[in-house]
């Protein structure tokens, strides 16, 4: 059942802890927001540009180090070549999100042909240079949109899952809900997790509740690691 003291369901370390019902509503209003911002790399030439903006694209990361939460490359799944990056921005709107990557050098060199922004709302507080990675240990990203019903199917598990999550926090290197524009509505889960390999990456979202609750329409999973620019 869940704990009256605790209506988010969250768990230590996440800002909603122990908030009451109404806390929790003042919380979500006046919560800045934060954009997942995934930038793939072109096909014909994406590489190249990337490699002649990487000074200044350094530059630009620790220009607005304090507004990253996390930024580091996309790659395939051997680890071998690079296919994006992956930026988690504090910004108050969209527009500002989009200008903030219009300006990035990579993306002014021309190493991308397709931006998608979503908005998404950090369920904890650490930052890339604060993580305790694990040495030799891989990362990944999970992008899950929600699918029909998923308000009622997330309810129907959400004790299995808030359980699940704290069987294995420290593997959680980022998470938290997408949302749309304004923040007033749920489309998804993103999140970043480190794990020893892949499999064991999928042998956790196989067991994740969300998941096998059929909450999501579209999972992917994919190769991430930690960037330089931000250390």
């Amino acid at each position: 059942m869940s704990d009256p003291a605790n209506p988010s369901g969250a768990l230590p370390g996440d800002p909603r802890y122990g908030l009451s019902e109404q806390e929790l509503k003042q919380y979500y209003m006046t919560k800045s927001p934060s954009w997942c911002i995934q930038a793939r790399l072109r096909a014909d030439g994406g590489a190249e540009a990337r490699v002649s903006a990487a000074d200044p694209h350094l530059a630009y990361l620790r220009e607005h180090r304090d507004r990253i939460r996390f930024a580091g490359p996309l790659l395939s799944d051997d680890g071998a070549e690079t296919t994006g990056s992956l930026t988690l921005l504090d910004a108050p709107d969209r527009a500002s999100a989009e200008a903030w990557i219009a300006s990035e050098p990579f993306n002014m060199a021309g190493a991308f042909d397709a931006v998608e922004i979503v908005r998404w709302s950090s369920s904890m507080e650490i930052r890339q240079l604060d993580y305790p990675r694990t040495v030799d240990w891989q990362q990944f990203i999970v992008t899950a949109i929600d699918g029909p019903d998923a308000d009622a199917r997330r309810a129907a598990v959400a004790e299995d899952h808030h359980k699940f999550q704290a069987s294995l926090m420290d593997r959680y290197v980022a998470r938290g809900p997408l949302q749309d524009d304004e923040g007033s509505g749920l489309i998804g889960s993103f999140m970043i997790m480190e794990f020893p390999d892949r499999a064991a990456c999928e042998d956790f979202w196989a067991k994740e509740p969300l998941n096998y609750g059929g909450v999501f329409k579209d999972v992917t999973i994919e190769r991430w690691r930690w960037g330089k620019g931000i250390g």
